[in-house]
């Protein structure tokens, strides 16, 4: 009697087959990672957008209620905006520097009021301004406040 030979390993079908599912598996894999991270990075630019602007209009709309005089013009890193209020002269300097921060000076001294913001613009209208806060992160939509009802009239 002959005996049968068992074959031992795998044709070079199965294995490109395995290797196919493999491939197929690692890709649906891959594509759901990649949907993820864009997620969470939109996610992240719209909270930074959001703390910037938030922050910026803290101390802006404090100051323009504050001020004596407020000119219309966009605060950005060439064009700095100087307010001045109270009875002892307070004078108040907004700039935006290089690092897209929003720097807040007030009589000398230089704080970061806000990271991340691209350009200020305040329009005035009467006794109301607006004030529109452009964030530096990308697809960021600008932020508008409306500052209006001064106790010291208008401005």
């Amino acid at each position: 009697m002959t005996r049968a030979r068992r074959q031992r390993g795998y044709t070079i079908v199965e294995a490109l087959i395995g290797i196919t599912i493999l491939s197929i598996v690692t890709l649906v894999m891959a594509s759901t990672f990649l949907v993820g991270i864009r997620a969470i990075s939109n996610e992240a630019r719209v909270i930074a957008a959001d703390n910037a602007t938030g922050d910026a209009s803290l101390s802006l709309v404090r100051d323009l209620n504050s001020a004596v005089a407020v000119t219309a013009g966009t605060i950005n890193a060439a064009t700095p905006m100087t307010l001045t209020y109270g009875s002892a002269p307070t004078t108040v300097v907004y700039s935006v520097d290089g690092n897209r921060n929003l720097i807040r000076t007030v009589n000398g001294s230089a704080q970061v009021a806000a990271r991340g913001i691209t350009s200020v613009t305040i329009a005035v209208a009467g006794c109301y301004a607006t004030v529109t806060i452009q964030p530096s992160a990308v697809g960021a939509a600008a932020s508008s406040l409306n500052v209006s009802n001064r106790p010291g009239g208008c401005f």
